[in-house]
């Protein structure tokens, strides 16, 4: 008797170890709805970034793509459609995340593993397409540095401008999508450690059940 009451003991305080290292590893709910918010309220000043660039540079293009100096144009029509491009994009963007943090903090509120099970999907696959898009803006990038070496080399107005065009819009949304792709990661990882209900008992205790006989 007095052994199987040891193992019981044992068996108990295991349980209370793993619970409560478990509890320390996992944020809880209040921390992950700050995490919500922390995230798609950086997504959304980056995409009023991406306007505040986006806007001055489609007008300055505009104006420089209608002078009649080859540099003006080749300096001027990379500034107008990536400008644009980003502009339009970045105002779509803003209003779906307005959207994402009402969904997702009502999802969270209603049903917590539920929250997980779809914002993990989601971010993870907001994580994988941020590699697409930085190799795109470092192509850009690079191929617009490319261009306006040539045209440095070659004496070619429209093609030193394209290059400089081309590239000095590109680093910018490069850095600004690195950032982003930081703070996704960031926030991939906490939805990953959030796992509502798991051992977790009302009032913050934990739940140990133990049957079977000995």
């Amino acid at each position: 008797m007095k052994r199987r009451a040891l193992v019981a003991a044992a068996l108990a305080g295991g349980a209370f170890l793993a619970a409560s290292s478990r509890a320390k590893a996992e944020p809880p709910r209040e921390d992950i709805d700050g995490d919500l918010r922390d995230y798609y309220g950086g997504e959304r000043t980056s995409a009023w970034v991406v306007l505040g660039i986006g806007v001055p540079a489609a007008v300055a293009g505009g104006v420089l793509a209608a002078q009649p100096g080859d540099f003006s144009r080749g300096l001027g029509w990379p500034m107008l459609t990536m400008g644009a491009v980003e502009a339009i994009g970045a105002v779509f963007y803003a209003v779906r995340v307005g959207g994402e943090i009402d969904h997702y903090e009502s999802l969270l509120a209603r049903d917590p593993a539920a929250y997980r099970a779809e914002e993990l999907d989601h971010i993870e696959g907001t994580t994988s397409r941020f590699v697409g898009y930085r190799l795109g803006e470092l192509a850009f990038t690079l191929a617009g540095a490319g261009i306006a070496t040539y045209g440095f080399a070659s004496g070619r107005d429209a093609w030193r401008g394209a290059g400089i065009g081309v590239g000095g819009m590109a680093l910018p949304f490069l850095v600004i999508d690195s950032i982003n792709d930081a703070r996704a990661r960031r926030y991939r990882d906490d939805v990953r450690a959030f796992r509502p209900g798991l051992g977790a008992a009302p009032g913050g205790g934990f739940v140990l059940s133990l049957s079977g006989a000995f």
